[in-house]
């Protein structure tokens, strides 16, 4: 993969940050995801080690619930072109059923245990990083995942502050349950319709400092007799030594 040149800007997806990430194409026109670190992110050492990882990531995290790597460059990585993905509000509307968000989860979890097992964590579960390849669902952007002690982590508090792990938000050691309490806000979101914080990232943070609790904790109107269903996310929300693993959430939503 390595040898070919930079691909064409085509779409910009992110220009923020220390990556351009855009729409492209490589070799027969196969459509690409391309994420390339900026001339400033290559003088930042924090940068290189989070994209070189990010790469290492993608070379071993093999999953049908994973981004596929197509092509790669000495400061440029290129992931297959997926679908629209849950922070469509349509797509989302698509997986709201208990029975769609048993079956979309049970597949994350499954991609999570797999994470999971090889010693990484993802980081950033949320609705902008579910795309789909046909009716697979694909958690996307392993910018910051690591792996628990990784002293990238203790550089600065990153992730989603609306969908980031309690421990997470508090700087706290950050293992394979963080995943999971995030995985079982995507679930609450589906079937609520109800983000767990709504607002800037700013705010949310000061508000989440503050001891404000997940909006659809406040306010569930879960419309499903599943009691497994029901179990694992409210399970997922809490003390991180009570969230079940991901293994056992695809187990039992599988069987359910």
């Amino acid at each position: 993969m390595g040898g070919l040149g930079v691909p064409t800007v085509g779409e910009v997806l992110r220009g923020n940050g220390p990556a351009l990430v855009y729409r492209s194409q490589i070799a027969a026109g196969t459509p690409v995801v391309v994420k390339r670190l900026t001339d400033t992110a290559v003088q930042d050492a924090v940068a290189l080690r989070r994209f070189e990882r990010e790469r290492r990531f993608a070379r071993l995290l093999l999953h049908p619930s994973l981004p596929r790597l197509l092509a790669e460059g000495d400061d440029w990585i290129a992931f297959e072109a997926l679908d629209n993905g849950l922070s469509e509000p349509m797509v989302a509307a698509r997986h709201g059923s208990a029975v769609a968000v048993r079956l979309l989860l049970s597949r994350l979890a499954d991609a999570l245990a797999f994470v999971h097992a090889r010693g990484v964590v993802h980081r950033d579960v949320k609705p902008a990083h579910i795309l789909f390849r046909g009716d697979t669902p694909v958690l996307i952007d392993f910018g910051i995942a690591g792996t628990p002690g990784d002293d990238l982590q203790r550089e600065e508090l990153s992730g989603t502050p609306a969908w980031m792990a309690p421990e997470q938000l508090l700087g706290g050691p950050v293992g394979p349950a963080a995943d999971m309490w995030s995985l079982s806000a995507l679930g609450l979101f589906l079937l609520t319709g109800q983000k767990p914080y709504s607002g800037a990232a700013e705010a949310v943070l000061r508000r989440r400092t503050a001891g404000e609790r997940p909006a659809f904790e406040i306010s569930m109107s879960l419309e499903s007799d599943d009691p497994v269903l029901i179990r694992c996310l409210r399970t997922g929300i809490g003390d991180a030594a009570l969230r079940p693993a991901a293994a056992d959430v695809a187990r039992l939503l599988t069987i359910s």
